[in-house]
């Protein structure tokens, strides 16, 4: 009998993203070099006068709103990764390492993965006992439990600017419109009668998997959002609780610099528009992406460019680099997580 042939060694690319991966603190300059340069770009871009001007009213006391934000948003992620592990016989996730795989994803994790901060929520549901396939899975239909609250909010946001006749680009608003179709698609895929045959991984066949895990990961935020709201409400709940923090965040940067005439449906928009991937979901945490980015979409909105920009500064100085300090505290718990896992699926492999 033939023996089986062995696994083909990894690409040069897989090498290299392994290498950086063994050294978080190292690759933690690509995102500083990367948000630093965006943010002197930009300030290139509007000059030094009206920086100088824009920086001589400052309100500190909106800072509170900044930090209290990002803590109503950490508490409401807790949730929504608990909630959304449970779901459909899944693990059962303890409150402190929950807590855990969210600061630390958020944090060092965000800044120094390829794979963003969703790759904890994947150790810690494996550490939990959750196989492969269902943790790739739960992780995608957390980042679709992202869209599926923050896309709506961002359709109606568009609708009520288009109702209201705001001087609001329509390449702004209507492309938010796509999300009514994108839903039914959603719908469709996930139906019962479908998602079991689709959902069923192939041993071989990366598109085919990555599409089996997405109908999956679906599959999972249907059974959220048709279960009683006794069941799997806190998951909806908490990212709700997520967005309205981090977005209330950047409110109060806005206002730091003065009070900014920006509606609320605008400020969703932009806010949204700006952050087409999660800050979780990029890699490096989205450094300068983001702030460029936000700026440009806050900008567009109506909001002055530089007020926009240093708003932008503050609130990433809130959103990513400080919750790194924190991340710093457990990092040593997330390697050991980490290393546990990647021990067990070497055991795993024939």
């Amino acid at each position: 009998m033939s023996q089986p042939a062995a696994p083909a060694p990894p690409g040069p690319l897989r090498r290299t993203r392994a290498w950086l991966e063994r050294r978080p603190l190292f690759v933690l300059v690509v995102p500083t070099v990367l948000a630093l340069g965006a943010v002197a770009l930009l300030a290139e871009l509007a000059g030094a006068e009206p920086l100088h001007r824009a920086l001589r009213h400052l309100h500190p006391e909106w800072l509170l709103l900044c930090f209290g934000g990002q803590l109503l948003a950490y508490f409401g992620y807790v949730l929504a990764v608990r909630d959304t592990a449970r779901v459909d016989g899944g693990p059962s996730l303890s409150f402190g390492r929950t807590v855990q795989g969210v600061v630390g994803g958020f944090g060092v994790f965000a800044a120094t993965r390829t794979s963003g901060g969703f790759a904890v929520d994947y150790w810690v549901l494996r550490s939990a006992g959750e196989d492969r396939d269902g943790a790739v899975a739960r992780v995608l239909a957390l980042g679709a439990l992202e869209y599926a609250v923050l896309a709506p909010a961002a359709l109606c946001s568009a609708i009520a600017l288009l109702v209201s006749g705001a001087d609001v680009s329509m390449t702004l608003t209507l492309p938010w419109l796509l999300v009514i179709p994108g839903a039914m698609v959603a719908i469709w895929l996930s139906s019962p009668k479908r998602a079991p045959r689709y959902s069923k991984a192939p041993a071989h066949g990366r598109v085919r998997q990555a599409f089996a895990h997405f109908v999956a990961g679906l599959s999972i935020l249907r059974s959220m959002f048709v279960a009683p709201p006794r069941e799997h409400g806190l998951g909806v709940l908490g990212i709700t609780l997520y967005w309205a923090g981090d977005i209330a965040c950047l409110w109060g940067a806005l206002q730091f610099f003065g009070n900014p005439r920006l509606s609320v449906p605008a400020l969703i928009l932009g806010y949204a528009t700006g952050y087409v991937l999660t800050r979780r979901s990029l890699p490096a945490g989205g450094a300068g992406v983001v702030e460029i980015a936000l700026t440009f979409a806050l900008h567009w909105m109506g909001f002055p460019f530089v007020r926009a920009l240093l708003g932008v500064v503050v609130y990433r100085i809130f959103n990513l680099w400080l919750p790194i300090l924190p991340a710093l505290a457990v990092l040593p718990a997330v390697n050991d997580l980490r290393r546990e896992l990647e021990e067990a699926e070497k055991a795993e492999q024939p």
